[in-house]
């Protein structure tokens, strides 16, 4: 192994929730929110997923205004969560590996 380089170990998982919001002028734009740091990566996808489903629920009692509108769904990805309606991605909820870095 190459000493010289650092050397990347398993640190903490954390869950990051992914959204766009529309600005008063209109104009889209992403907003991270941290929803918490957990031990393992099983810790994680658990958490996701219950911010996914409460995530799920507040959207749809938004789409609810317009019956029309393309169901929502949840949809499990590699990374963890998509909510999606029709072919439009509302929201995502990850699990972030949070790597340390040991000195050589």
């Amino acid at each position: 192994m190459d000493d010289h380089h650092p050397k990347f170990t398993s640190g903490t998982f954390a869950v990051l929730q992914l959204s766009l919001e529309m600005a008063k002028d209109g104009q889209a734009s992403q907003k991270t929110r941290p929803c918490g740091v957990f031990a393992t990566v099983e810790e994680a996808f658990v958490s996701a997923r219950l911010f996914a489903g409460r995530e799920w629920a507040r959207l749809q009692r938004v789409a609810l205004e317009n019956p029309s509108s393309p169901p929502l769904e949840i949809v499990d990805t590699e990374w963890g969560y998509d909510l999606r309606q029709g072919h439009a991605i509302l929201a995502r909820v990850w699990v972030h590996e949070r790597q340390t870095v040991e000195s050589a």
